[in-house]
């Protein structure tokens, strides 16, 4: 069964955001900034541990169909915990009101944006409904502390329209390499980028747009990485530039803003960036999984690809094409299979070589139509090694629960080291489990790979939320 990708929904009355533009909650008290600054993009509360932002954003809330929720799983040294901040356009401190059709957390990311020493949470709602402007959308940044997410602030959005769906996804990085965290807004005709480092009212107003010549990119997701080695963050963002092919433009950060130096003939559906090939120059990682509807040479029979370029000084190189018929990769395409829904990129072996890890929310196993499963590429010298290939579903050894129809497991997928050893654990979410409840797994990293041996699941109930919630549907980028 072909399988819808994220989708954005018309709300059906306005959101209830002050004037419409920009809006700041009451400021909590300052608290005390951590003894050392913040390690980690991800540590809200400044303990020292990754915590992990989880999007619900087709929950319902008060009655209101798909307005959205966002569930924090604070990290301790042994991993995530159920010990957790749900967030809704009801909480204390979030500004607006949940409405049906808001998708409030369908784009998440974290960073210190006022560099203040503790991660800030940025959260978009792309189907939000602002004043007169229909599926406007906004995003929201909840600001981090020893007690986070007390204050928030709305960024400002520049002409707004109809559908515009400002905050269909967010990133964030040093554009500028001025040592300061800053907020780049995707929407589908526009990559808006807020300047950060300064103060939060500041960032709340639009520093520039990156702009394209030539056909603009239909803009679908975006990842942050360092492709030319200078130590400024760049800016890969993928999507349809209206030709019949996808593509994925590159934004190489420099002093000022950042600026365009490539577009590349793929990509489409999800991206990544990260160093596989351990050379000092981060790598290029998008997938496609609905070939039949472009123009390309589809050499997945419809079931979906990755496409994998390595980073240099003066942008990305030739393209390397993974499937399922690949040699050495497990399993066989299908119409379908969906694989390439998700792909990230990190070091699971703390070897300095990045492993490539796809999710497949439909693949089927047996006879179970949508189980998932995700595939794990080992990161070597010459880049993505095709030996030693694992697959890892609900039915490998250790990994808790059973694989069953539907489940979409591989939904998202996120590497990063939330046990504090060295070595990038994989976070992945099947957002139907359960009756569409949503779940999570942890698996962590080790010398020799990734297995199912020391996983563990949450799942939406261990989080205290209502069944059908769709919990997993997104992760922070």
């Amino acid at each position: 069964m072909r399988l819808p990708i994220r989708t954005v929904v018309a709300a059906a009355t306005a959101a209830a955001l002050t004037g419409g533009l920009f809006t700041v909650m009451a400021a909590a008290p300052a608290s005390a900034a951590p003894t050392a600054p913040a390690e980690y993009a991800d540590d809200f509360n400044g303990d020292g541990h990754r915590d992990l932002a989880i999007g619900a954003p087709y929950k319902s809330v008060n009655g209101a169909p798909a307005a959205g929720a966002v569930v924090v799983s604070l990290g301790s040294a042994t991993g995530l915990t159920t010990r957790k901040i749900e967030l809704t356009q009801s909480s204390a401190g979030v500004p607006g009101t949940p409405e049906e059709g808001d998708t409030f957390g369908v784009s998440i990311a974290g960073g210190d944006l006022d560099s203040d020493g503790y991660a800030d949470l940025v959260v978009g709602a792309d189907g939000e409904d602002v004043g007169a402007y229909e599926g406007q959308g906004s995003v929201t940044i909840l600001w981090g502390g020893a007690e986070p997410f007390t204050s928030s602030t709305t960024t400002t959005v520049d002409n707004p329209h109809q559908w515009q769906s400002h905050g269909l996804d967010v990133a964030v990085g040093d554009f500028t390499g001025d040592s300061a965290a800053d907020l780049a807004v995707i929407e589908p005709g526009a990559v808006v980028v807020h300047r950060g480092g300064t103060s939060r009212t500041a960032l709340t107003a639009p520093a520039y747009t990156l702009t394209v010549p030539g056909a603009q990119l239909l803009n679908w997701e975006a990842a942050v990485g360092d492709v030319d080695g200078d130590g400024k963050d760049d800016l890969a963002v993928t999507g349809d530039p209206g030709t019949g092919r996808p593509g994925t433009d590159l934004y190489t950060g420099q002093e000022g803003r950042p600026n365009r130096i490539q577009r590349v003939d793929d990509g489409g559906t999800a991206v990544a960036l990260g160093d596989i090939d351990g050379d000092g120059f981060d790598d290029l990682a998008t997938s496609l999984t609905w070939p039949d509807n472009y123009y390309v040479d589809d050499p997945s029979d419809g079931a979906g690809y990755v496409t994998v370029r390595y980073g240099s000084r003066t942008g990305f190189g030739d393209p390397v094409t993974l499937h399922q018929d690949n040699t050495g990769v497990p399993g066989v395409n299908e119409d379908g299979d969906n694989w390439g829904a998700s792909v990230a990129v990190g070091d699971i072996t703390g070897d300095g070589r990045a492993e490539l890890v796809v999710g497949a929310n439909g693949e089927q196993l047996g006879d179970l139509d949508n189980a998932g499963d995700v595939t794990v590429f080992r990161g070597s010298a010459s880049g993505v090694s095709q030996s030693g290939v694992v697959r890892v579903s609900q039915d490998t050894a250790g990994v808790p629960g059973a694989a069953e129809a539907g489940d979409l497991f591989g939904a998202q997928v996120r590497l990063a080291d939330y046990d504090d050893n060295g070595r990038a654990d994989l976070a992945v979410t099947a957002s139907f489990e359960n009756d569409r409840s949503g779940g999570l797994w942890t698996l962590p990293g080790t010398s020799s790979g990734l297995t199912g041996s020391g996983s563990k699941s949450l799942s939406s109930a261990d989080f205290g939320l209502a069944g059908g919630s769709r919990f997993g549907e997104s992760l922070l980028d």
